[in-house]
């Protein structure tokens, strides 16, 4: 399969769903051979298969990624299949429930940072340290890493804080010859948002804009994350960048 991934080995994390089920099926399009890592097997099965029946290479691999053992598994499993690996994006994340700021258990503020921050450091260093030279590794943050919410506190700062290793890892990456950005998606129709998954992707040109500060598709930030992982991207490093149809532009108003 042609394409701009052709012969390129890719990992997508949470590719069972949402944003990473589009990413995955798109980079597979453009020719990847891509690695479907999700804590639900059955969805990354369900992924990979639809990347098969389109004629597409793809492999499925279970991963609980607050794990470091997982993390690292599941570069040895995308390696031991196809031989190496290219590129990466990070996208896995949970929201957790929401919750008052002084309503958050330790429980909770446990899990949600363990997933969200542990999960992406130890995957950071998991995919880079196998990756080939010239590799990207992309990272899914959030526009709560760029603002805040009481009911996601939580939430809101490990995506703070996946920024912050977004940019602590660009010097060392680059030393490597490797390359790290984040995405900052908006409002986009996932599961974790509590709205239907995704379909099948389509031409990206035939993608529609939203309206102001409307409603993203999950394939709005697959076309982003196969930017910043091509070569076409490859001066940029170290950077987030939004895409939240204008989210983030927007000051609400304020009555006093």
């Amino acid at each position: 399969m042609a394409g701009i991934f052709a012969g390129k080995v890719v990992l997508v994390t949470g590719g069972g769903s949402g944003m990473g089920k589009s990413s995955a099926q798109r980079f597979a399009e453009e020719g990847g051979r891509v690695a479907v890592v999700d804590l639900n097997l059955e969805a990354a099965q369900a992924v990979v298969e639809a990347i098969r029946a389109a004629g597409g290479e793809a492999l499925a691999v279970r991963a609980d990624i607050a794990s470091q053992a997982d993390n690292d598994r599941m570069v040895a499993e995308t390696i031991g299949q196809f031989g190496g690996l290219d590129a990466a994006f990070l996208n896995a994340a949970y929201l957790g429930p929401v919750l008052d700021f002084f309503e958050t258990d330790a429980k909770t503020f446990d899990l949600i940072v363990g997933i969200n921050l542990r999960g992406c450091f130890f995957g950071m260093q998991a995919t880079a340290r196998a990756m080939r030279p010239g590799g990207p590794v992309v990272v899914n943050a959030s526009t709560a890493a760029l603002a805040a919410n009481q009911y996601s506190a939580v939430y809101t700062a490990t995506k703070h804080g996946v920024l912050g290793l977004v940019r602590a890892a660009a010097e060392p990456f680059a030393e490597r010859k490797l390359r790290i950005n984040a995405i900052c998606p908006g409002f986009i129709q996932t599961p974790m948002n509590g709205m239907a998954d995704s379909v099948a992707p389509i031409a990206p040109e035939l993608l529609e804009q939203p309206g102001f500060c409307g409603l993203g598709q999950p394939q709005h930030i697959a076309e982003l994350a196969l930017f910043l992982a091509s070569a076409r991207a490859a001066f940029v490093s170290g950077g987030a960048y939004l895409a939240d149809g204008g989210l983030m532009a927007n000051i609400p108003s304020v009555r006093f």
